[in-house]
Formats: structure tokens, sequence, C-alpha cells
């Protein structure tokens, strides 16, 4: 008898094709919207581009490092955040998509790994921060 996979099969395809990594093309872009947290020495550092023209976000590119858990949300919220309007972007409830716990729950990211997904989330939210929305 195997034992499970400790990563879950949403964590493990997310982090198997990690499309959204690296810098962005950004050629269409109107505003470019940068923000980094965490730190290598402490296990997880993250920076997020959002390329936003249009009124939405025209892509969404994120360097991480951290543990797969990591890579995967942040390729999950790329990917999610692409096409989204400018204006669902406050902090918060990061463009509808809710904050850390509900990530965690959405990828099956064990309760361990919750300062991880703040990490990503600080990282987020000082992208945003130069978001002004009228």
């Amino acid at each position: 008898m195997s034992s499970p996979d400790p990563l879950g099969s949403r964590v493990r395809a997310l982090f198997s094709d990690l499309a959204h990594a690296g810098e962005p093309a950004g050629a269409a872009a109107e505003r470019i919207l940068r923000g980094e947290a965490g730190r290598e020495s402490e296990g997880t550092r993250v920076h997020f581009t959002l390329c936003l023209g249009d009124g939405r976000v025209l892509e969404a590119r994120y360097r991480a490092y951290g543990c797969p858990h990591t890579l995967a949300t942040c390729e999950w919220l790329a990917r999610s955040l692409e096409g989204r309007p400018a204006a669902a972007l406050r902090p918060g409830a990061v463009g509808g998509l809710g904050g850390p716990l509900d990530w965690a729950q959405r990828l099956e990211i064990p309760p361990a790994k919750l300062g991880r997904l703040l990490t990503i989330e600080d990282a987020l939210r000082n992208a945003l921060s130069g978001l002004t929305i009228a």
C-alpha cells in the first residue's frame, strides 16, 4: 500500500506546470505593478508583477523561492488574476479570490504552511498598494 501524496493532486498539478513563473512580456501594459515579500533565509520569498491594460490584468507573473506549496499557490493566483478587472484587485480578498485561509482550503494545503501563504499575500498586497481605482 502506497502512502498518500504529501503535496496533494491540486498542488502537484500546479507545481508541475509553473507557466507564469518569470518575468512578463508586458509590451501592451499601460501600468505595471510590482511587489515582494519574504526572505530566502527564512524559507520563502515571493515577487509578483501585474501588467494592467484596458482596465484588467493582462499578465500576472511571479518569481518565488519556497516549497512546492508556495510555488503552486503563486501559479494558481497568477492564473486566476489574469483577465480580472483592475477594479476587483483591492487588497483584502484579492480579486475576489479570498485570502490565505481560502487558498489553503481550495488547494488542500496543510495548516503548517499558512505562514508561506501569508508571505504570498504580503507580496500581492505590496504590488496592489500602488493601485488607485477611481
